[in-house]
């Protein structure tokens, strides 16, 4: 008898992953869904033979300048597992409570100051993010805040991203999966003193463009360059970091001005390097913040040590 294979990845990104992730998190009380989620990670990262672990694994250990062993490898694996599933639990479980989520999320001085600017003076921002920590709350957490931004998110969703779109929605972002219209919707935003926010490490199955990243090119994303080319709109890193005692905080870098080259394809490529270098120095120091999930190295996988 043949066994098939379940795709954990392809399942967690499911509309009934989602729900039932919805379900548990309104249904039980903290003292059993966060036990629950890292019984669930722990469970997740022993299967070191899944997609999504494979992909972790070389992620993290290119991200420590391939210096890992096996068995620090293997710790890291599982503490960025248990992170991500509590993240997840914190956000569901929370989801109808605005007052908690405006709590656990910290805004760290600098971003503070940002914010408090981008509601003010109404000028362009393109804020870039990284799959970090408790990413989902950190965004509902802005929108509560009164920050009214659009999300340039992955092309083509599947039916749980569809799902995470319309929660997303329900707090007053606008989300607009990435496309020629969405494009320009979000290049008319920022022409207006608006706010855009979009991702840079997970990696396109299809790119003309490969770009460096801790030292490797991998196939991540350029588009937002030449948005920021074309509106005169200052790049920022923003990120959640997890904090002691289970709450999550948001930083971000300075301000990063495009430049502009007369090689439209070295422009993309070299601007995006200038961000990408950025988000090294916020992943580098909390690598198991780092929840991404999807091959960011791939020819790198058969180096990792096992």
């Amino acid at each position: 008898m043949t066994r098939t294979k379940i795709n954990l990845q392809n399942l967690a990104n499911t509309r009934f992953a989602i729900a039932a992730g919805l379900a548990l998190g309104k249904g039980l009380p903290n003292f059993i869904g966060r036990p629950l989620a890292y019984l669930i990670a722990d469970g997740i990262s022993r299967n070191r033979g899944t997609a999504m672990v494979r992909a972790l694994r070389t992620n993290l250990w290119v991200a420590s300048g391939c210096t890992l062993n096996a068995d620090a490898l293997d710790l890291q694996v599982r503490q960025t597992f248990r992170k991500h599933l509590r993240s997840l639990w914190d956000f569901y479980h929370n989801l109808n409570r605005p007052n908690k989520v405006l709590d656990m999320v910290d805004f760290e001085p600098s971003f503070q100051a940002l914010f408090d600017q981008a509601k003010e003076d109404k000028l362009p921002r393109l804020f870039v993010t990284v799959h970090t920590s408790n990413f989902e709350m950190a965004g509902r957490a802005l929108a509560l805040r009164g920050l009214e931004y659009q999300i340039l998110s992955f092309p083509q969703p599947p039916s749980g991203y569809q799902l995470q779109n319309k929660i997303r929605q329900e707090s007053g972002i606008e989300v607009t999966p990435m496309s020629v219209e969405a494009f320009q919707k979000a290049r008319e935003r920022l022409r207006n003193g608006g706010t855009v926010l979009t991702g840079v490490d997970r990696p396109l199955a299809q790119s003309r463009h490969l770009v460096r990243f801790f030292g490797r090119l991998a196939p991540l994303p350029v588009a937002y360059v030449q948005l920021a080319l074309q509106t005169g709109a200052p790049i920022i890193i923003v990120a959640c970091i997890s904090r002691p005692g289970g709450r999550y905080g948001l930083i971000c870098s300075e301000p990063i001005i495009a430049r502009a080259g007369s090689d439209r394809d070295i422009e993309l490529v070299s601007n995006a390097e200038v961000v990408l270098r950025a988000a090294e120095d916020i992943i580098r120091p909390r690598p198991t913040d780092w929840c991404m999930f999807y091959p960011v190295f791939p020819e790198a996988e058969s180096e990792a040590p096992v």
